[in-house]
């Protein structure tokens, strides 16, 4: 297929770009003008272009579909500046539905299990469901899927990522504390990005549009869990200390989604061996273990 992949600097659609072009894809990415350049990305050749210029409907043309990335990817983030999360999560996804609508194409937005709580918990949740309300009205053939807890790849503490497990190996790696602050019985449903690409990928070659589809294992883990099983992955002896307090909204709550149906192809792999992964590209990837040893 044919495919426009937005934000393909970042995390999942740095991780998607690269898969699905070594699948046999024709990808063209795109990157934000002026965003970061993160280490594992420097040889990804990307289109700068904001995904809400009138320009970046043009490059839809004799595509296939576009995986939209691009936006504001994280809680904090949103939280900082909920107005700009609005801009980049909503009117980016109006500007891309529009240049599908005109050229034949497909849609698929990313979007988060926190848009599916009701009322959204956070800013960053209710700009994601702003754009699903958009996909479900726009002409434009699309399909809203719906990732719990992504981590793997491409996932870099040190370059900004905020993902729970990121966080634990990083630490775990430098030998310092895994700190829990909050909650640390807390859950995530955690997902190992290359099996959210999988099921990317089925559900494009499947034709599966005008759908919402939820990417979960159905596993409810504890936070302590998963950073004892970090810390087992590194074969480090950092202590995992946890902090009592109060959380940003949205951050002491649980996340939790019923599993995937079977039919949808998507086979989430066990936590225990998606760290050890994880850790495995870290270490073959010296960029990603930190700013001292990039």
């Amino acid at each position: 297929m044919r495919l426009l992949v937005t934000g393909a600097t970042g995390f999942l659609g740095w991780r998607s770009a690269t898969l699905l072009a070594e699948a046999g894809h024709d990808v063209l990415a795109i990157a934000n003008p002026g965003g970061a350049r993160r280490a594992h990305s420097v040889d990804l050749i990307a289109t700068e272009l904001d995904a809400g210029a009138p320009a970046a409907r043009e490059l839809i043309s004799g595509r296939d579909a576009v995986l939209h990335f691009a936006g504001v990817p994280a809680p904090a983030t949103a939280r900082a500046d909920p107005a700009r999360a609005v801009r980049e999560n909503v009117g980016t996804t109006l500007n891309l539905l529009t240049g599908c609508l005109d050229h034949g194409a497909r849609f698929l937005y990313p979007s988060t299990v926190r848009a599916a709580a009701e009322p959204p918990p956070d800013a960053y949740a209710l700009s994601k469901w702003l754009g699903e309300q958009l996909c479900h009205r726009h002409p434009a053939p699309a399909t809203v899927v719906r990732i719990t807890s992504a981590y793997g790849p491409g996932q870099v503490a040190w370059e900004g990522a905020t993902g729970a497990i990121a966080a634990f190996a990083a630490r775990a790696l430098e030998g310092a504390p895994i700190v829990i602050e909050g909650d640390p019985t807390r859950t995530r449903d955690f997902v190992y990005a290359d099996d959210v690409v999988v099921a990317i990928e089925a559900l494009l070659t499947e034709s599966r549009w005008n759908e919402i589809i939820t990417l979960a294992s159905g596993v409810a883990t504890p936070l302590r869990e998963a950073a004892e099983l970090v810390r087992e992955a590194t074969g480090s002896d950092s202590e995992i200390q946890t902090q009592a307090g109060e959380l940003a909204e949205g951050e002491n709550a649980s996340y939790l989604a019923a599993p995937t149906p079977p039919e949808l192809g998507f086979r989430s792999r066990p936590l225990a061996e998606g760290i050890a992964s994880y850790v495995a590209w870290i270490h073959r990837h010296p960029a990603a273990q930190g700013r001292a040893r990039a």
